[in-house]
């Protein structure tokens, strides 16, 4: 609720909050694990937050140490309220269905939160140790409940509140160490079943696991600063743009995850595979193989399309031209950057690059060579339908097929897709080039009858042409086209001398445009703003303050973390972790067909950590 968050610490001395009173902060283990730290009237707390990979729930551990020289009483544990349950695809709309809280029967002395409609559709158990008082009950006390005989129902909009806790003593010098796990579940037993198999490993060893998981795939960096930001950007994109899906077990990828995006729960070619990708490989290059896969067969059929649910169907309609082309030059780079030729026989795979292909043929003009498209990169209408940014995306797109086709010895696809690439590459320059107020410029869209409009697209930015390998740097028609989308010419500078493209409403600065400088070899100033920039509490977000960098708009932004991620990597050549390498089993040879490495398939669980 807007007064109680889903679970908070309770740490009373003499009917005092602790926490509420006491100075807290606030640091990320590993670049990505939550620690508080709280000090007062000696008393010291110090609270961990963990969410294990590859288990349904979280734990939430406390130590309190009494540095005092007399014994203490407190009250501690936690609470918490639960209010409102949303269904979320790029807006959020309140659920129906009613909220449950009981003391389990199954297991007594144990909360769980149960939301159902017709059945129950998922659940939440708070299983602490050591073991603790527990309470349920309504906003308006008729339902109170310490027993498992009561359920507290609540209607939606309505609060549920929960806790749990004690009266424990501390000897002077002593410690107290606590723990809630909290398992979800599709209902109460698997709930508190998950909150159990945790509990038995032991938050200490769930923290250590967690903490070597992410040590080994931290990247490095000399600076510092730069060295938070690039890993807490990453982490939040592996860990915020993909899921497993409670009823079914199965892969979800989505650009944001947070309901305080206008893109949460969709999938967007381009976010998935151009922007989260990258950054994933950088932690784990057989994940990165899955979210591939994911995108050659759930996401295939309608391939190019805005945008999509998590299942594949078209959330919005429109043909999106670059997006089109992400999966094609997706493989490319994972198979660049890891040398895992397998993925290449994979039947899937090859069905994908086919359809692709034809979707594309459908697309081209006969004569021109160029190929139309409905909406730009950032998913506006296009005034004209060929757009320069999305015809070199199929030229880059062409020309990873013929790399492609040439790793697997075949030799006639990789010279047709190269010589379709090089037509289309004198098709642009043909078409594209206009007189611009500094000269010879790349327009944004034709339509081939003489008209242009002048422009740029961040998510799709003229920019990256040499970072793409189309162009060279130093092209004059490229440098009047930088130039022009610097200048008071370019109407999203907000009239103001630019230092970066702002947003169309001027709002603030569009941060894509600051990782397109530093793909581009700007980066000395982009990486000036990055370092004093807020974003959103450092994680990537569409729209930043043009003075503080603070996030403005499209906050939690998991797609574009991951491209933050990779554009500063990119940009500041840092070193990749193993993780991101295939280990090589055996020396590369002239066989043709190559297996997969044995880690692509399926992911082998422990029994203890």
């Amino acid at each position: 609720s807007d007064k109680l968050p889903f679970l908070a610490p309770i740490v009373e001395v003499e009917g005092e909050d602790i926490v509420e009173r006491g100075k807290v902060e606030y640091s990320l283990v590993s670049y990505w694990i939550p620690r508080f730290n709280v000090s007062s009237q000696g008393i010291t707390i110090e609270m961990t937050l963990i969410a294990p990979p590859d288990r349904r729930g979280f734990v939430y551990a406390m130590t309190v140490t009494n540095n005092s020289a007399s014994r203490v009483s407190a009250k501690l544990g936690w609470r918490g309220c639960w209010q409102r349950t949303y269904h979320a695809a790029n807006l959020s709309k309140l659920m129906a269905g009613l909220k449950h809280a009981s003391i389990s029967q199954y297991q007594p002395g144990v909360p769980v939160l149960e939301y159902r409609g017709h059945v129950p559709l998922f659940a939440a158990a708070f299983v602490t140790y050591p073991s603790l008082k527990c309470e349920v009950w309504c906003e308006n006390q008729e339902c109170q409940s310490t027993t498992p005989t009561q359920d507290c129902e609540a209607r939606p909009g309505e609060p549920l509140y929960y806790q749990v806790w004690d009266e424990l003593a501390i000897q002077p010098g002593k410690s107290q160490e606590l723990a809630v796990y909290v398992g979800v579940g599709l209902e109460e037993v698997s709930a508190i079943a998950s909150a159990q198999e945790m509990k038995s490993q032991g938050w200490n060893r769930l923290f250590t696991s967690l903490k070597g998981w992410l040590d080994d795939r931290t990247i490095d960096c000399e600076d510092q600063e730069l060295k938070l930001l690039v890993n807490l950007n990453s982490f939040y994109n592996y860990f915020y743009c993909q899921a497993t899906s409670l009823d079914t077990e199965e892969l979800a990828v989505v650009t944001a995850r947070s309901a305080k995006s206008d893109a949460c729960a969709s999938y967007r070619d381009r976010d998935a595979l151009l922007w989260s990708l990258p950054a994933i490989l950088q932690v784990n290059w057989s994940q990165a193989r899955r979210i591939l896969i994911h995108g050659f067969t759930t996401q295939l059929p309608n391939v190019g399309v805005r945008s999509r649910y998590i299942n594949g169907i078209v959330l919005e309609p429109g043909i999106q031209l670059d997006q089109l082309c992400a999966p094609i030059q997706a493989l490319r780079y994972y198979v660049q950057v890891t040398g895992d030729i397998s993925v290449l026989f994979d039947r899937r795979v090859q069905h994908g690059i086919n359809t692709i292909q034809q979707n594309l043929a459908a697309l081209r003009h006969p004569q021109a060579g160029l190929f139309e498209t409905l909406l730009l990169p950032s998913g506006q209408l296009s005034n004209l339908p060929y757009v320069c940014y999305s015809n070199v995306m199929v030229w880059k797109a062409l020309k990873d097929l013929a790399w492609l086709y040439d790793r697997i010895r075949d030799i006639d696809r990789s010279l047709e897709a190269d010589e379709l690439a090089d037509r289309i590459r004198l098709a642009i320059l043909n078409h594209f080039l206009v007189d611009g107020p500094y000269g010879k410029m790349f327009a944004l869209s034709v339509d081939l009858e003489g008209n242009y409009e002048l422009g740029d697209d961040p998510d799709g930015s003229l920019l990256l042409l040499p970072h793409y390998g189309f162009c060279s740097a130093d092209d004059p028609a490229y440098l009047h086209t930088v130039q022009w989308i610097r200048s008071e010419y370019n109407s999203t500078t907000c009239g103001e001398e630019l230092v970066f493209p702002c947003s169309c409403d001027g709002a603030g600065y569009s941060l894509v445009s600051v990782i397109n400088e530093l793909l581009s070899g700007n980066k000395d100033k982009a990486l000036d703003f990055l370092k004093k920039a807020e974003l959103d509490d450092g994680i990537a977000c569409e729209i930043v303050d043009k003075d503080t960098g603070a996030a403005v708009k499209g906050a939690a932004h998991a797609s574009l973390a991951g491209y933050l991620a990779f554009g500063l990597t990119n940009a500041l050549q840092m070193q990749l972790p193993a993780t991101a390498r295939v280990t090589q089993l055996r020396r590369p040879s002239e066989v043709l067909y190559q297996p997969p490495p044995p880690e692509a398939g399926w992911t082998p669980k422990k029994a203890r950590l």
